[in-house]
């Protein structure tokens, strides 16, 4: 455990020296203000005063209603930042270890896989939080809403640190740009898309966009889902390590 508290205070530092996730996460929650106040409130349009209804988008988008997620806009920028930024972040610090040796150094003070994994993974975890605060807080999730929000989206953190730092490790990881893509702006473009909705439903992203479109529902599937995206990746990332020896990758 006292190599796992060392990484994760060292992987703390390497966030707080190279804040390309807290710069997103900021650049997103601009954006998210920005638009809040650009955007009109057209809530109170009565749609049966529409005559001719053709004329009235209103209108013609109500009577067509779409089977996809319908996050709030913070929301739906939350689910951005977890798959897009922090896929993108995680496998980041792997890359750095490694350019720098450290991967190599961690290895001769006998660091296990595990032990890297959770010191990362804890270190990571404990900034999104904070980050994640903030959008609950933007998007006025209160109360027992921001508790499940922080739970859904949380949850999907996690999983996105871990997939980043598998992809990282690998022999591949330029794979990281196509699986941030996928995850992070899959979800989105899914809003306006039903066969990209369905697609893309055993998505952990997916399903945390699912589960803040609607804080009151009942979410059980949504975090079943998500955990087994955690656990697949997760053996993945046994797999790799199956020697025990902290490194460049064992596979891919």
């Amino acid at each position: 455990m006292r190599n796992a508290k060392a990484l994760f205070f060292k992987q703390f530092q390497s966030l707080l020296r190279n804040p390309g996730m807290i710069v997103q996460a900021a650049l997103f929650l601009v954006l998210v203000i920005i638009m809040m106040f650009l955007i009109v409130d057209d809530s109170n349009i009565d749609c049966e005063s529409c005559i001719p209804a053709y004329v009235c988008t209103r209108c013609i988008k109500d009577n067509v209603p779409l089977d996809t997620p319908n996050p709030s806009l913070a929301g739906l920028f939350t689910v951005m930042f977890v798959g897009f930024a922090m896929v993108g972040s995680a496998s980041a610090l792997v890359l750095e270890d490694k350019t720098t040796k450290n991967l190599r150094f961690m290895a001769m003070a006998d660091v296990k896989p595990w032990q890297y994994l959770l010191g990362t993974v804890v270190s990571m975890t404990a900034v999104a939080l904070g980050l994640l605060v903030l959008y609950a807080i933007v998007g006025r999730y209160f109360g027992m809403q921001m508790l499940w929000f922080m739970a859904a989206t949380g949850s999907g953190a996690i999983v996105s640190i871990l997939l980043g730092l598998v992809v990282g490790s690998s022999k591949a990881p330029g794979l990281t740009t196509l699986f941030s893509l996928v995850l992070g702006l899959g979800p989105m473009l899914s809003s306006f898309n039903e066969a990209l909705a369905r697609i893309l439903r055993f998505t952990y992203t997916q399903q945390v966009n699912l589960a803040i479109s609607d804080l009151n529902g009942e979410m059980a599937s949504n975090f079943i889902i998500i955990g087994a995206n955690g656990v697949v990746i997760l053996l993945i990332f046994i797999w790799m390590h199956r020697k025990g020896v902290l490194g460049n990758g064992n596979t891919f």
